[in-house]
């Protein structure tokens, strides 16, 4: 079982994680009413949704990877024995942790440079810079999340 620092971490994420999913529904709610009540949408609506979007898209996945509940297509398990399968998913998981890393490692110049040039979205004027920063901080959350599911699939065999 992974450690409870962990597990508190990716529960701190699944959390603001499912708040993003709520901004994402109020501000939407809002925005349709308010245009349909009183013709005034709401300001940046779209923004919003995309930034909510993003935080809860990256912020779910640490949860997932380890909690093994990843969308699959088991297309060998029955050409496979357990053992392949096992060794198969040990794999994926190296396969992820690296994918994950080289994804963080890319996002981190992009951030720089938002900062740099003081980029922000254009309706909201919210700086670009952190939003870099909560996907690499998403993907480094992953990646324990990865390693620590690897390290139960190394050690238990469990699925």
């Amino acid at each position: 079982m992974a450690g409870r620092a962990l597990e508190r971490l990716i529960r701190f994420c699944t959390f603001v994680g499912a708040l993003a999913i709520a901004v994402m529904m109020l501000a939407t709610c809002w925005d349709i009413v308010a245009r349909w009540a009183a013709n005034r949408p709401l300001h940046g609506v779209v923004e919003l949704v995309e930034i909510m979007v993003l935080a809860s898209a990256m912020l779910g996945l640490p949860e997932t990877f380890l909690r093994d509940e990843q969308i699959r297509v088991d297309l060998v398990d029955s050409f496979l024995s357990q053992r392949a399968l096992a060794l198969l998913k040990i794999v994926a998981l190296v396969l992820s942790v690296v994918l994950l890393a080289i994804i963080a490692v890319n996002v981190y110049q992009p951030m720089v440079d938002a900062y740099r040039f003081g980029d922000l979205k254009y309706d909201l004027g919210v700086p670009l810079y952190p939003l870099y920063g909560l996907i690499i901080f998403a993907f480094a959350a992953s990646i324990l999340s990865c390693a620590a599911a690897l390290v139960r699939e190394l050690g238990t065999g469990e699925q």
